[in-house]
């Protein structure tokens, strides 16, 4: 097996993740209830009564497409170094 590049890898992953990120936001934007009532059927959970009634801003939208992608390279990243650690020549 061949050795993944922590830097590539994490590069990936906060690509996705930015880009999930951005879709889950407009999803949020044009359809507030029916994405409640998706995230719902994942959660098992009602979430209505966890939100918080903010108004949706760019500022907000840049921040978790950040926090998204910052977290995504960091978990990318991390997975390549494990993977490295425990392949099989």
């Amino acid at each position: 097996m061949n050795a993944l590049n922590p830097w590539r890898v994490g590069i990936a992953t906060a690509i996705t993740a930015a880009i999930i990120s951005t879709i889950c936001a407009l999803a949020i934007y044009l359809f507030p209830q029916g994405t409640i009532n998706f995230v719902n059927s994942w959660t098992h959970i009602d979430i209505t009564t966890l939100m918080i009634d903010r108004p949706w801003t760019l500022k907000g939208l840049a921040l978790g497409v950040f926090n998204a992608a910052l977290t995504g390279f960091l978990t990318g990243a991390l997975f390549a170094g494990c993977y490295n650690l425990i392949r099989t020549s």
